[in-house]
């Protein structure tokens, strides 16, 4: 908090790494790591709850890592091809920033279901403990915006606004120094369903709802705070991850409905 306050506000300059010999280490890169150990770390902790060992979790993260990681980018190279066109070895430099969090779930989905569908585990129960895990890593993984300087919103005058670098700022918000922290906004909220989805899986027992509720919870919060970016991908006038995010609230909900009935134990 010694740093992070001050840069957040403008007092010192916000600094995206460090070096290490000749090798920069990106806060970036770093947070999406942390992020990666909480999710595994969770897992490990509620695994028996949901009637998986620990060498099936540790076996199902590569899986959901390497998919999730190339999901993320290809999603956010596809929306932003102008960047990636002249230079395409470029989508292999993951540590920079520009991952999409809902490339990100398409990825780690399919890895998820390929490695239940080789190693025969039951498919809604894993999906169900990923669905919990992974609010809180998104929560850590949004401050990688942060010392980016990517992911903010709209010019306000708010106490909590947050100081954007002028090389970072759009070209026609020059004189703007300080903008909404939208990334902020997600990481709070998805600490928010973090906390919910852990009380539901207490007591949920009908295979498949969590992941459910994750998709409606998640994608709400996304939705409302996606109209406040200035870096949004659009389609016809309408911000893609808005329309993106709708999708997934009707997913989750039609999850939510098939599963109300299919009620089995957990950890038979």
């Amino acid at each position: 908090m010694f740093y992070f306050i001050p840069a957040f506000r403008g007092d010192i300059a916000v600094v995206s790494g460090f070096h290490i010999g000749p090798v920069l280490v990106r806060f970036y890169g770093i947070l999406i790591a942390a992020a990666i150990w909480a999710c595994y770390a969770i897992a490990l902790r509620l695994a028996s709850r949901f009637g998986f060992t620990a060498n099936q979790i540790e076996n199902a993260l590569p899986w959901l890592v390497i998919f999730g990681l190339a999901g993320a980018r290809l999603y956010y190279a596809i929306f932003s091809w102008d960047d990636f066109q002249d230079h395409p070895w470029q989508i292999l430099q993951i540590w920079k920033g520009g991952l999409s969090i809902y490339g990100g779930l398409a990825g780690a989905a399919l890895g998820l279901a390929i490695y239940a569908k080789r190693s025969g585990i039951h498919f809604a129960k894993i999906f169900d403990l990923a669905a919990v895990t992974l609010p809180l890593g998104q929560a850590i993984g949004r401050f990688g915006n942060f010392f980016n300087q990517e992911a903010f919103g709209a010019p306000t005058d708010l106490p909590w606004k947050m100081y954007i670098e002028p090389a970072r700022r759009p070209a026609e918000m020059l004189a703007e120094r300080y903008y909404h922290p939208a990334f902020l906004y997600e990481a709070a909220w998805d600490t928010l369903v973090f906390f919910i989805l852990w009380r539901l899986a207490q007591r949920q027992r009908n295979p498949g709802a969590l992941f459910g509720f994750y998709l409606v919870l998640y994608s709400m919060g996304r939705f409302l705070i996606e109209s406040l970016r200035l870096d949004s991908f659009f389609w016809r006038g309408l911000r893609i991850d808005q329309i993106t995010a709708l999708a997934m609230i009707l997913i989750g909900l039609a999850i939510i409905i098939y599963t109300r009935d299919r009620v089995i134990p957990r950890n038979p």
